[in-house]
């Protein structure tokens, strides 16, 4: 079961089929799509149906659409929640630097923590993707060390920084 999560600007909801026309528009771009591990390119509309089918399925994840209020403008995920989670996200290009990523990724960690017995999650960001090192830095991750991203849209392994959030560092930051 998805929650929803509110923040100041943006709703984090459980992604369905009336996203499907966004989700195709803002994923259909290859400067979204390269910096990613699972998004094909070019995106199809049997691609968003088919990751839209997937939500749900398993209980160790969580999907999310990232709404700003005019509809989904990019998504995050939550992998192996019983374990030690995994986040991806991706925010369609007309909304980058908004600071949306970092409001959305600050909220679900939040109800992560609040939700599951995670003490830890992880992350991976291509070396490249400064936006996404930054997002993951604003909310507490730190830097473990070097790893490879396979970058589904471009078909081969990018440089990539492993990074890790422990519940209590995000604790910290998120009462001061």
């Amino acid at each position: 079961m998805n929650p929803t999560v509110q923040t100041p600007r943006l709703t984090l909801r459980l992604p369905g089929d009336p996203d499907i026309d966004r989700l195709v528009l803002l994923a259909n771009d290859i400067e979204v799509a390269r910096m990613l591990e699972r998004m094909p390119h070019p995106y199809s509309r049997s691609d968003g149906e088919a990751w839209l089918a997937g939500i749900g399925g398993d209980p160790g994840r969580a999907d999310f659409a990232i709404d700003d209020g005019s509809g989904l403008i990019g998504g995050l995920s939550l992998r192996g929640l019983d374990e030690t989670p995994v986040i991806g996200y991706w925010l369609g290009r007309p909304y980058w630097g908004r600071g949306y990523m970092s409001e959305a990724a600050a909220a679900a960690l939040g109800w992560l923590f609040d939700n599951h017995a995670a003490s830890a999650v992880e992350a991976r960001a291509i070396t490249e993707n400064a936006a996404s090192l930054k997002v993951l830095a604003k909310v507490g991750f730190e830097d473990a060390g070097a790893a490879e991203c396979a970058s589904a849209a471009c078909d081969e392994s990018q440089p990539a920084r492993r990074c890790l959030l422990d519940r209590d560092t995000f604790r910290r930051l998120t009462s001061a």
